[in-house]
Parts: C-alpha cells; structure tokens; sequence
C-alpha cells in the first residue's frame, strides 16, 4: 500500500525546478535589459551586488549560457 509520499516529494521537486528556472529568467532579463531597467529607476546597489556575484560565477558570460541553463531544468 502506498502512501503517497514519493508523489508528494517528486511535486515538491518538481516546484523547486520550476522556480528555479523562474528566477534564472528573471535575472537573464534583468541583466540584459540593465540600461532599461536603470532608464526606469528600477535598479538598486543590493541588486547590483548580487548581479555583480552572479555575473563572476560565468553564468552570464554569453547570451544564450543562462538561457541554456534554464532550459536544463526542465
């Protein structure tokens, strides 16, 4: 008899993928569109730190590198 808990785990998985995905996104479009962004007034210094630690780990090296990333967590 199964209690359902293995579904309830790979969901709980599954949602954390999906977020992930999200937020690698959102970054990707945040730091390509900066100049948009700064245009706007939407920017600010702890966004910038954390953009400026992110970028040093190279996922933001070349256009389509966080795309791909994104698409890996499918």
């Amino acid at each position: 008899m199964q209690t359902g808990e293995n579904d309830q785990a790979l969901r709980k998985i599954l949602d954390m993928t999906r977020l992930m995905r999200i937020v690698l996104l959102i970054i990707h479009f945040y730091y390509y569109g900066y100049g948009l962004f700064r245009q706007w007034n939407l920017t600010s210094q702890f966004g910038d730190k954390i953009l400026e630690n992110i970028y040093r780990t190279g996922l933001l090296d070349s256009f389509h590198s966080s795309k791909l990333f994104a698409l890996a967590f499918l």
